[in-house]
């Protein structure tokens, strides 16, 4: 299921900080980004910082291959020379006084990129490795100059990321006669990640993500993403609704694992998504980015750290470093790119009964699922055990034991002997739910 925050949450920037990126450091270098810039985020103030961002990334060994979008561009020149253009975003029948604004306005802006790259001393080429050929008639319909890719010659794209030089694709090509064709940008940056194995696809773009509504989607598995698109398309921006398109074909192609969709005009938005836990956009994924593991003797500290904090807020009983230590064979973590994210432990408690105890899920990702995934990993596991009930205590979340997570609240007396004396000492009087195994 994917993952929402409400409409206005900030996440605070720490992608600066040094140590932060170099965590990262050996999981990205030597990989290969393509990076999807909108026109509206050339054109916008904080398209310097963008350049900057790539900037870091290259320093990092990270190849990166761009692609350009000129949307606002066609737009503004229509509005000021008062011309109705046939197509603004490369989706629709391309006329000929549209390709030639059009031609007009690709060429500004790619020397737009080339100057800024030039400005932080990285080396980029305008390369013309697509061909295109024209879409043609769709349903009646003469799309004209609109075009659609026919071939990329990913070899050249190669060899100019092995000489440490970023390729810079626009939003127009040629077919094998030279003739000039307006193709869509986000499904050009798609093909080009595709064919260069690229590990993940960046749209930036001049929205905050995928925002369903007046949610964002901030981790969306690829099937809830497909799944998004036929149930509640009405609800997503139709420019962003192109990038999901487009990033479910690269991600389908199983070469591509991450798509990501941040806001251009948001400082730091690619050190921030990359190298921060959270991020600051949207992240759709078909590869194993959240998973849950037996907790190690060396998650031990940040188990003891997470649950006395939550301790403090009378949500989990204490447990002592070295009690977490002792017993860290019955813990099960939940893990998002190397951090901890969620916990729980799985008690035998005699009888043939097992506790789901200490369950906490971390605040950011609280409402996020994080919660019911544990429960049910824990349900799965203990009946993989030969447990035949698994009871769970709490005092506060009552609500999410029996109405999310379909437990069934019980009498304490319902506990095993041995449990229910260590319930009766603790004073705690907390409610007692139990899932009945097969």
């Amino acid at each position: 299921m994917e993952s929402f925050v409400p409409h206005g949450a900030s996440v605070t920037i720490k992608a600066s900080d040094l140590r932060g990126i170099l965590e990262y450091v050996p999981l990205y270098r030597g990989q290969t980004f393509v990076v999807a810039i909108d026109g509206s985020v050339v054109a916008c103030d904080n398209f310097a910082n963008v350049i900057t961002d790539i900037a870091v990334l290259r320093s990092l060994g990270i190849n990166v291959a761009v692609v350009h979008g000129i949307g606002k561009q066609l737009k503004d020149v229509g509005a000021e020379k008062n011309i109705e253009l046939s197509d603004i975003y490369g989706n629709n029948p391309v006329d000929d006084r549209t390709l030639s604004i059009a031609r007009e306005v690709s060429a500004t802006v790619l020397q737009t990129i080339i100057d800024a790259f030039a400005t932080k001393n990285i080396r980029c080429v305008s390369t013309n490795a697509v061909r295109a050929t024209e879409v043609g008639i769709l349903s009646g319909v003469d799309y004209l100059n609109a075009g659609r890719i026919e071939k990329i010659d990913f070899k050249t794209l190669e060899n100019l990321l092995s000489l440490g030089m970023i390729p810079v694709m626009t939003p127009m090509a040629v077919n094998r006669e030279g003739r000039v064709f307006r193709i869509n940008s986000d499904l050009l940056a798609a093909d080009v990640a595709v064919g260069l194995g690229a590990t993940k696809l960046i749209f930036l773009t001049a929205t905050r993500g995928l925002m369903v509504g007046d949610e964002k989607a901030v981790a969306v598995p690829l099937e809830d993403a497909k799944s998004l698109m036929e149930s509640r398309r009405e609800l997503i921006d139709p420019r962003v609704f192109s990038k999901v398109k487009c990033a479910v074909r690269a991600l389908e192609s199983t070469k591509t694992q991450r798509a990501h969709i941040l806001d251009g005009g948001e400082f730091a938005c690619l050190l921030t998504e990359l190298f921060e836990k959270v991020g600051c956009g949207t992240m759709i994924y078909s590869d194993e980015y959240q998973k849950i593991r037996k907790a190690l003797p060396e998650d031990a500290p940040i188990i003891y750290t997470l649950s006395k904090n939550s301790a403090r807020e009378q949500n989990l009983v204490y447990r002592s470093r070295e009690e977490i230590e002792s017993k860290i064979d019955t813990y099960f973590v939940y893990e998002m790119d190397g951090s901890i994210i969620a916990f729980v432990s799985l008690l035998d408690i005699s009888d043939g009964a097992a506790e789901l105890a200490s369950l906490h899920v971390q605040p950011f990702y609280q409402g996020h699922d994080v919660g019911t995934r544990m429960v049910d990993f824990v349900v799965r596991e203990a009946g993989r055990a030969g447990y035949k009930k698994l009871f769970a205590l709490s005092t506060k979340s009552a609500p999410f034991f029996a109405e999310v997570c379909k437990f069934t609240e019980v009498s304490p007396s319902s506990l095993p002997k041995k449990r229910f004396e260590k319930y009766e000492a603790s004073g705690r009087h907390s409610k007692v739910f139990v899932r009945e195994l097969r």
